[in-house]
């Protein structure tokens, strides 16, 4: 089927597993740098209004982002299991169609996002001496946001065909290229949040060209020319029905948390700065369990596709005990030295004493989430998205938020109140995901295979 695809349906599951997910790994903390780069420098030259306006507005680009990425990965799915399946024909117009689907969706939220801004940005209770830094740098980042769909769109392809190093590679890039300009741009050019934001959309935009420049010329099974982007209406039908249901996971999952974040906000500048910085030491401390979690949906695509499924099983055991081994060193070193961690990002001391209780406390779900991560890929990979969504609303509606508002709102725990409610969320999504998996009806595909070789239909 071309260069730069991997076979998992044979050879070791273990060096498969850690094969394939360190470069999901080092892509993940690539992308950590991105935002970690805007808030360290934002927080050098704008002070604490403009780390607050860099959280909140990212908090709302990474739900949008989230979503994307839930959609896409609809046409993840499709090309793993077609790629198990040997159907070249399928692949290509997944690949095709995936495009040309995110290519119209992003003009639509881009101006849907444009027009109810200060709409959004007053729903989360933004602080008012943040407001104007946060509206600069969410416009600014929407106004691009169509790199950020090509991105993801890309990434998602290349992980449906196992292949993990060329995102790494190019995202690399783009985190250098990020900081080379975020100092540029916020400093000697003075251009405060929005040049953080400018620098971002810059950065994006130009590791999603030089990627598909480089797929384009290498042995690549989609050719990334005009005549290849072509929309197939049963391969778009597919690819909602299999990524809209985690889209709208992501969505509510994502929107629990700005409900949480809104509770933030109220507490003042210095509370919503503070869950930042701790948030970026949370993003990076998960990011083995969200690399492997990553790994398993490719594996077990694959692996389903091909009828193979005590691989995926075993996939799923080994990313749990690789994920649990480095989330219990995680959570040590942050219960030794989180002062010294956050100081990493920000210097404001004031910010860091607001936000040490919620780190430390939020840490304990770093041994949460080396479960919840696999199971959610062995989920997603067999192409049961849609189960999906119940163990996050779930987790992010039924049991984060109230639980938060009641620490907070009831008993008055401030921060603390904000962090227990996170782990009290994971804990939930862990039994009914636990309990999905034993039961066996994952191994079911979703997914007819109309013009493969080997098998018709599962």
């Amino acid at each position: 089927m071309g260069g730069l695809v991997s076979d998992f349906t044979r050879g070791s599951i273990r060096h498969q597993l850690i094969r394939f997910s360190l470069p999901f790994l080092l892509t993940n903390i690539i992308q950590s740098f991105y935002n970690i780069a805007d808030i360290k420098v934002v927080s050098y030259f704008c002070g604490t209004e403009g780390i607050a306006g860099v959280s909140i507005a990212g908090n709302i680009l990474n739900t949008i982002t989230y979503m994307i990425i839930g959609l896409c990965n609809g046409g993840a799915i499709m090309t793993a299991q077609y790629i198990g399946a040997r159907s070249e024909k399928d692949v290509k117009e997944t690949i095709g169609t995936t495009f040309a689907v995110m290519t119209a969706l992003a003009v639509v939220t881009t101006s849907l996002a444009l027009i109810f801004a200060d709409r959004i940005l007053a729903a989360l209770n933004t602080p008012p001496e943040a407001f104007s830094e946060t509206k600069t740098y969410f416009m600014i980042c929407m106004g691009g946001s169509i790199f950020i769909y090509g991105y993801n769109a890309v990434g998602a392809i290349l992980r449906g065909v196992g292949n993990s190093k060329t995102p790494m590679y190019f995202g690399l890039g783009a985190c250098v290229l990020n900081i080379v300009l975020d100092i540029l741009f916020v400093g000697p050019m003075g251009l405060g949040v929005g040049g953080a934001a400018l620098a971002t959309v810059i950065a994006q935009a130009a590791s999603m060209t030089a990627c598909a420049v480089y797929l384009r010329k290498s042995d690549f099974i989609f050719s990334f020319r005009r005549k290849d982007f072509m929309l197939s209406l049963s391969k778009t039908a597919d690819i909602f029905r299999l990524g809209l249901p985690g889209a709208v996971q992501n969505a509510i999952v994502s929107g629990g948390f700005l409900i949480v974040s809104s509770l933030t906000n109220s507490l003042g500048v210095n509370a919503a700065s503070g869950v930042s910085v701790a948030s970026k030491i949370n993003n990076f401390a998960q990011q083995p369990a969200s690399a492997v979690g990553m790994a398993v949906a490719s594996m077990t695509g694959q692996n389903v596709g091909a009828g193979l499924y005590d691989r995926a099983k075993e996939a799923l055991r080994t990313a749990v005990g690789v994920s649990m081994i480095v989330g219990i060193a995680a959570f040590i070193i942050v219960q030794l030295i989180p002062e010294q961690l956050m100081g990493l990002i920000v210097s404001d001391d004031a910010v860091i004493e607001e936000a040490l209780p919620y780190l430390r406390i939020t840490a304990c779900d770093y041994l949460l989430v080396a479960m919840i991560f696999p199971l959610n890929g062995i989920c997603n990979g067999s192409g049961h998205t849609l189960f999906t969504m119940i163990p996050s609303v779930v987790s992010s509606v039924v049991t984060r938020v109230p639980a938060a508002y009641l620490c907070v709102r009831v008993f008055d725990m401030g921060l603390a109140g904000v962090g227990i409610s996170t782990p009290v969320g994971t804990v939930s999504a862990i039994l009914i995901c636990g309990w999905f998996y034993l039961s066996g009806r994952w191994k079911k595909s979703t997914i007819k295979f109309e013009n493969s070789i080997g098998r018709k239909s599962v």
